[in-house]
C-alpha cells in the first residue's frame, strides 16, 4: 500500500469538517470528502475533545 503525502487542512477545510460533524455526520463520511480516511481527520477532532475551538 503506498502512503499518500501528508494534508494540511486549512481553516476553511477545518470550518466545513465542524459543521458537519455537529450536523451528525461520521467521521467516514467528512473523510470521504477530502478522499481520505477517517483517521486522517479524527486528529482535528480529537485536539479540542469533540468541542469546537472558539473563532480568533
Amino acid at each position: 500500500m503506498k502512503q499518500r503525502p501528508r494534508i494540511y487542512y486549512s481553516a476553511e477545510q477545518k470550518n466545513l469538517m465542524w459543521d458537519r460533524w455537529q450536523a451528525g455526520d461520521s467521521l467516514h463520511e467528512i473523510a470521504r470528502l477530502f478522499d481520505r480516511g477517517h483517521s486522517s481527520i479524527q486528529g482535528v477532532f480529537a485536539e479540542t475533545g469533540g468541542i469546537r475551538p472558539r473563532a480568533r
